[in-house]
């Protein structure tokens, strides 16, 4: 695998910002023997998962907490973790706009700078927690762009609630300046529920949902039951995956993630070479 850490100076933010991503690279199951100029086909355009990090994360939480990176290898797809700043993927009305920055200028930049591909059919979107929030935002109201979006720990709580949970620290964050909408197309996207409903009757590209929960999660259980609810009465595509005794948890989260790999996401395996698969073939007995 490749992983790449980057800083770049943000217009939509005004400061400069950390991204670390991750680079299918050569795989000593799947590559061993092949020629280089195959390992490394210049014409290839990859898969790509954005994944947002939740409240008081990083760009470095999912690669830090889970098996990501070695998932992302075995499945040919890249993987981008932008960092938001505890700002809940959210344009500032005066000051940074997090929610441009990652559905344009960070896109756009990827977009032209790394080998990822383009087409809304391999595109995804994924986040938990806060993070969860910040996709199916972003999956609502950019439904054109990708294809699934990985909602883990969230979903459509009550109207006009910022997040289900409630604590002294989250209570600094919005007294810090958590923006509130004021104009109408603001408003229509912190509505998630109003903004699915118009795609449905507007008859626009709905992603694939999925939606996962632990069942223990007193935090974001009720907001994952509504949004299923919701989505199924509206006859969306959408997988609800629930455990018992799984909390708000890094536990169930990495469960998701290789569960995202390896059976939700439009994703295969890369088989074993020749090589590897030589190595791998069962020892005969002794006689």
């Amino acid at each position: 695998m490749a992983v790449v850490r980057f800083n770049f100076l943000s217009r939509a933010l005004g400061m400069s910002t950390n991204v670390t991503m991750i680079l299918p690279s050569f795989d000593q199951n799947s590559d061993l023997g092949k020629p280089l100029e195959e390992v490394y086909d210049p014409s290839r355009r990859y898969p790509v998962l954005w994944l947002l990090h939740g409240g008081s994360g990083d760009d470095a939480d999912y690669l830090n907490w889970t098996n990501v990176a070695r998932y992302a290898v075995e499945y040919d797809c890249a993987v981008i973790c932008p960092c938001d700043y505890n700002a809940g993927y959210n344009d500032y009305p005066r000051g940074a706009k997090y929610y441009t920055y990652i559905v344009d200028e960070l896109r756009a930049f990827c977009q032209a700078r790394f080998p990822i591909s383009t087409r809304r059919e391999d595109n995804f979107i994924g986040g938990l927690s806060m993070g969860s929030g910040g996709a199916m935002k972003i999956a609502v109201d950019r439904c054109e762009q990708y294809s699934q979006a990985l909602i883990m720990s969230g979903g459509i709580g009550p109207k006009n609630q910022l997040g289900a949970g409630h604590s002294a620290f989250r209570e600094k964050v919005i007294a810090a300046g958590w923006p509130m909408p004021k104009q109408p197309a603001d408003v229509q996207r912190y509505d998630v529920e109003g903004q699915l409903r118009a795609d449905v009757a507007g008859g626009r590209p709905v992603p694939r949902f999925i939606m996962a929960c632990g069942e223990a999660d007193n935090i974001a259980w009720e907001a994952h039951e509504n949004g299923v609810q919701i989505m199924q009465e509206l006859g969306l595509d959408v997988v609800d995956f629930h455990l018992p005794g799984y909390r708000h948890e890094w536990d169930f989260w990495e469960i998701c993630m290789r569960k995202a790999f390896s059976e939700w996401l439009p994703l295969k395996k890369k088989p074993l070479s020749p090589v590897s698969a030589a190595w791998s073939a069962p020892v005969p007995e002794k006689k």
